[in-house]
């Protein structure tokens, strides 16, 4: 895949489509859920929290897994990514965040299962059109 330049940024597609199938994953969840408008809300800012914290684990976990690289040069924690390593703790770290936030609030599971399945389908399913949309017209 592609990328383009943005200002002095070089912006991958991949990156755009993956944010592209975000946002349509966020509004079916808003529409799924636009009965029980408490639990949207919190559903809502469960999944973004989550997001973040997989995303700056991910990011930040260079510095446990290649700390004299960072010490040696600290401005390439920002065009490294955490690998497979960090990509794994992020995920490990969002879950547990998941269990907590399912603890703390008084919602059935089924609630929450059915806003993890439409989300990660329509995920899934809005990233292989766009995919597929973009090798098709370039």
């Amino acid at each position: 895949m592609g990328a383009f330049l943005a200002g002095p940024l070089i912006v991958k597609y991949e990156w755009v489509l993956i944010l592209l199938s975000c946002i349509i994953a966020f509004f079916t969840i808003a529409i799924v859920f636009r009965d029980n408008a408490e639990f949207k809300k919190i559903f809502q800012n469960v999944l973004f929290n989550s997001i973040l914290i997989s995303f700056f684990t991910y990011k930040f976990s260079l510095i446990l897994f290649q700390t004299e690289s960072i010490i040696t040069s600290p401005l390439s924690i920002l065009y490294l990514s955490g690998g497979s390593k960090g990509a794994t703790l992020g995920f490990l770290f969002s879950l547990i965040y998941w269990v907590r936030e399912f603890k703390k609030y008084n919602y059935p599971l089924r609630n929450w299962l059915d806003g993890i399945v439409y989300g990660s389908v329509t995920f899934m399913l809005s990233y292989w059109l766009l995919r597929t949309l973009l090798f098709l017209l370039f």
